[in-house]
């Protein structure tokens, strides 16, 4: 089997352990890490041998289309380095069953991190002391960069989860108390609330459902428009409710503070207590060592023609 390999940071992660497991594999390496298109790796198209097309989608802009591949003789899966899929367009590998598959649940433990930070952060109004210079007056400026104490806030969590129950785990840990929604109970030590008292009682809410079509309508305007002025409303998921509502109501001081990923160089575009940062939530060296081992996992899989995580 030969592993056609698209990854600009490839040499920086592979370890030798994971080369070795490669090997033992009998897989073929053939690594690109400079960004070119993929038709230029001629001999991904040549040839007649069992081959796999392994690709880190910031190699193509997360963007693979079905002509960038339906050409490779004898492809026997794609495998994406990512958890998101819709990337890769599907048409040809559907028609022609050709597996593709992601990788699940590398970054939980990071992600988790990434929210609790946007907290603190909030919780402190950092967003509006880094926009303004820290202009902090000692005579009349501690109102206005008053900020929460969290020990005793309820924190609410949209979706218990794995990211959703790492959250959940972080706030009890700093002596908050934690209220979760989900479509169906979970055994775990928090009070399950309905969504309706979550957004009216909650202190910090934390939306952490995937984005999907059954979700979409979940959160609605008036949900978030019941929430207390004093609140912070905190997501790790894009798509999931009306963020320009949310942005406006933090301008306007009906809600405390907003965090959320938003585009590089956005961080001081946002009226008052905002924390729009680049999608740095997953970047840590736990997830991308873990993200790297997932990926060779399914490389190795796919050389035994399994794909336990095939999403098509």
């Amino acid at each position: 089997m030969k592993a056609f390999i698209f990854d600009p940071i490839w040499n920086q992660l592979i370890t030798e352990n994971l080369l070795d497991a490669l090997q033992r594999a009998g897989i073929k390496l053939h690594v690109t890490e400079d960004i070119a298109p993929l038709s230029a790796c001629l001999e991904m198209f040549q040839g007649n041998d069992a081959r796999i097309l392994a690709i880190n989608p910031d190699y193509v802009g997360w963007k693979l289309s079905s002509e960038d591949y339906e050409g490779i003789p004898n492809l026997r899966g794609i495998l994406g380095a990512a958890t998101s899929h819709s990337w890769i367009e599907r048409t040809h590998a559907d028609i022609h069953q050709i597996p593709v598959c992601n990788i699940r649940h590398f970054s939980t433990e990071a992600v988790a991190e990434w929210a609790i930070t946007m907290m603190w952060n909030l919780a402190r109004q950092v967003p509006r002391l880094i926009k303004d210079g820290f202009p902090l007056d000692f005579d009349k400026d501690f109102m206005k960069y008053r900020g929460l104490e969290l020990r005793g806030k309820t924190a609410g969590v949209i979706g218990l989860g794995n990211i959703g129950n790492a959250i959940a785990q972080r706030c009890a840990g700093l002596g908050m108390k934690v209220r979760y929604w989900s479509q169906s109970p979970k055994d775990s030590p928090y009070i399950r609330s309905e969504l309706s008292t979550i957004f009216q009682e909650g202190d910090v809410i934390f939306p952490t459902l995937a984005d999907n079509n059954d979700t979409k309508s979940l959160i609605t305007p008036d949900l978030i428009r019941s929430m207390k002025s004093s609140a912070l409303l905190i997501t790790v998921v894009h798509g999931l409710f009306d963020e320009t509502l949310v942005l406006d109501m933090v301008k306007k001081g009906a809600l405390f503070g907003f965090g959320f990923e938003a585009k590089p160089a956005n961080f001081s575009l946002y009226d008052g207590n905002v924390w729009a940062a680049p999608a740095y939530g997953w970047v840590t060296d736990g997830s991308m060592s873990n993200s790297m081992v997932k990926w060779v996992q399914n490389m190795i899989d796919a050389a035994h023609g399994s794909f336990p995580n095939q999403v098509n």
